[in-house]
């Protein structure tokens, strides 16, 4: 490798590394998407322990947005390097849970996940979210804002 092309990798490296520090990761989805439909499925289970958000909507309301931010660190305080996917849980007296599979696009976290146009069917929703690692292991999330 000549001097100008090292130059240039290591100023090229420099901006890459310049951007990951000050700019936070955004997903922004629709669960209408094909991609999050086929994701979603129904008459999963709640995971034991998952904190459960309830939320009151109107009447009228058939669809909502939730918004969280993917962990950055695992339970035990080290930093993620092999997160896989985080799955946000709605359950609803009378119906079935369901659960979206969102996919991250980076193994260490931190990105602001919106989904939005969630169908609804009840008036009252409980939601979760929970993270799972390449492995499998899934785990509690952060908080989630609906």
């Amino acid at each position: 490798m000549n001097m100008t092309t090292a130059t240039c990798v290591c100023l090229l490296v420099g901006l890459t590394s310049a951007g990951c520090e000050t700019e936070q990761l955004m997903l922004k989805k629709s669960a209408l998407t094909t991609e999050l439909r086929k994701e979603t499925t129904t008459g999963m289970a709640l995971p034991a322990g998952c904190p459960t958000l309830t939320k009151s909507l109107p009447a009228t309301q058939t669809s909502l947005t939730v918004s969280y931010l993917e962990p950055t660190k695992s339970q035990n305080g080290a930093l993620l390097t092999d997160l896989a996917y985080t799955t946000i849980y709605l359950s609803a007296k009378g119906s079935p849970t369901t659960a979206i599979r969102v996919w991250t696009n980076d193994p260490h976290g931190g990105a602001q996940v919106t989904i939005s146009d969630i169908p609804v069917t009840a008036s009252e929703v409980g939601l979760c979210v929970t993270a799972t690692n390449w492995a499998g292991k899934e785990s509690l999330s952060a908080s989630t804002k609906p």
